[in-house]
Order: C-alpha cells, then structure tokens, then sequence
C-alpha cells in the first residue's frame, strides 16, 4: 500500500498498487478453486458409492436367480411345516421336565404372538391338541420325533450352503447330527426368549406398581420389547450362517445381510398382517383352511428373505475379493 497525501480534510488516503492488487485476486483464486474442487468431490465419492450399491445389487439378483432361491425357500418352507408338529412336541416334552408345567400354554400363547394375526388361533389350537399328554414323554417315540423335526434343519443347512457358494460335501449322518444339535439348541433359544421377555413383563409391572409415570407410559417398554426381539432374531441369524452352512467363515456379530433379514422379517410380517387383514381374499376363498395357507406364505416369505441375506452377504464376500467394496 502507498500512503500519499490527499484531501481537504487533512487526512491520508491510501492508494492500491497494482501488485497488491494482483496479489489479493490471486489468494481469491485460490480460495475459489479449492471451494470448486471440493464440490466437484463430493459428487463423485456419492457417484462411486452409488456405483458400488448398484455393483452389489446387480450381483446379489444375479445370485438370487442362479441360485433359484424361490424354489429353494418353498422347499425349505414344505420341510419346515412337515417337522413344526415334531417340534413342538420336542419342546413340550422339554417343557414337562420342568419344575413347573403349567407354562406350556404361556409359552405356545407367546410364540403363536409373532405369527401372522390369521393364524394365530388355528397353529395355537393345533399344537395344544396334539401336544397333549406329551409334556412328560420320553421314549423312544421322542428320539424318532427329534428326529423328524430336525428335517427342516437339514434342508436349511443345505439351502444355506448353496447361497453362501459352496457345494454340500457333508455326510447324511454329520448333516443330520448337526440338524439334531440346531434343532435341540433352537427349542432352549426359545424357552430363555420366553423367560426374558416373561421376566421384562414382571419387572415392568413391579415398576408400574411403584411409579405412577411408569403405568401412564407403556411407549417405552414396548421400544424396548421390539429391540429385545430385534437382537433376538438378529443373534438366531448369526448363529445359523456360523454353523449350518458348509464353510468356515468368521463371526460377525452384524451383517449387511443379518440386518437386512431382521428389519426386513419385521417389515415383511407387518406389511403381510395388513394385508391379510385389509385387502386379502385368502379367508374368503380358503374357509377353515386359511390359517394354514397364511402361515405358509409366511413361512415362504420368511426362508426367502433368510436366503437373500445369505445372497447379500456372499456377493459382498465376492465384490471385495475382486476390489470393490460396496
């Protein structure tokens, strides 16, 4: 700057030299181009991760389809509703070996609860009609009925084993003995879900007993009920991609396709009770027999998403093996 002297006023002005000038545009430029070089960046990075989200989703349908995973879910669903029956007798003769019986009913009232609201009454009849007289049942007759409802284990394992990418080189006799342990394993994952959420329920109400706030507001213990049955179904998933397909892989506790299966289970179960109840015909044209058709689609739309979050994971396992992570 050049201070020369100036006015009528007595004071100094200052006066620009062309090289500060050219000094002050040139810092501005600067300025600018940084600014433009980090907005043309950002565009990109969301340009390449949509890239990668679409890499992914053309792997995962591509998968889906080579695999045949709607078939291979009706299959799973056909098992799994032959070895329901045997299951539940498996886990009332359980059930009888307790200190206390009279939880039976509970327990089935509990589990018939996350079945679509059409079935719920006929699957809650049919298994107290036929498991009764069996809550102290041990025998041969259970071995042969552990046996039979180990079934749908099997074909899970192998159903699983193909949307992971990998054949099925396990004996009859290690699948089967595998199916047995899932299947004894998922009837105590059940009887510890029913005691916790049994033991929430009792602790909510020894607290609404002594807070009045707390009997107002239920909103919070039904949050907390939906996350606790959240990370229950997360948990089971986990534990079924660890063990039942033929491949090592190493435990993780949150997956891409272990979260998409569990919100994706709740939003599918919600969306299908709403059309059952609202827009369907099923009740209609089925009669007494539509309590079986419901929980079968519901069945069918439940392995078909497990499958689908074993798809996903797999072509994740396969995009950052070849360089691209989604």
């Amino acid at each position: 700057m050049e201070v020369v002297a100036g006015s009528g006023c007595g004071k100094p002005s200052e006066k620009t030299t062309p090289a500060a000038t050219a000094e002050v545009a040139l810092l501005f430029r600067e300025i600018i181009n940084v600014r433009v070089t980090e907005l043309r960046v950002a565009p990109c990075n969301v340009g390449v991760r949509l890239l990668r989200l679409r890499s992914l989703f053309k792997r995962v349908l591509a998968r889906i389809l080579a695999d045949n995973c709607p078939d291979l879910a009706a299959q799973m669903s056909f098992y799994f509703v032959l070895s329901l029956v045997p299951f539940f007798l498996v886990l009332a003769a359980l059930v009888g070996w307790l200190p206390s019986t009279n939880l039976w009913q509970d327990l089935v009232e509990w589990i018939t609860t996350h079945l679509p609201q059409g079935s719920r009454r006929l699957i809650f009849t049919v298994i107290l009609d036929l498991t009764h007289g069996y809550t102290k049942f041990l025998s041969i007759g259970l071995l042969a009925t552990i046996w039979s409802a180990s079934t749908g284990f099997v074909s899970l394992m192998e159903a699983l084993s193909v949307a992971h990418g990998v054949k099925e080189t396990r004996s009859f006799w290690k699948k089967r003995i595998i199916a047995i342990a899932a299947t004894l394993a998922t009837v105590v994952f059940f009887l510890l879900s029913f005691v916790l959420t049994t033991l929430g329920r009792h602790i909510a109400a020894l607290l609404a007993d002594q807070y009045l706030a707390v009997t107002i507001s239920k909103l919070p213990w039904e949050i907390a009920r939906w996350i606790a049955n959240l990370m229950l179904i997360l948990i089971a998933i986990d534990l079924a991609n660890y063990f039942l397909p033929n491949i090592k892989r190493p435990w993780h506790w949150v997956t891409v396709g272990a979260s998409f299966v569990t919100l994706a289970f709740f939003l599918a179960s919600f969306g299908f009770d709403f059309y059952i109840q609202r827009a369907s015909n099923i009740p209609k044209i089925y009669g007494t027999l539509a309590g079986f058709i419901i929980f079968m689609i519901w069945i069918y739309i439940a392995n078909l998403i497990l499958l689908i979050g074993a798809e996903v994971d797999t072509a994740m396992e396969e995009l950052t093996d070849a360089g691209v992570s989604a």
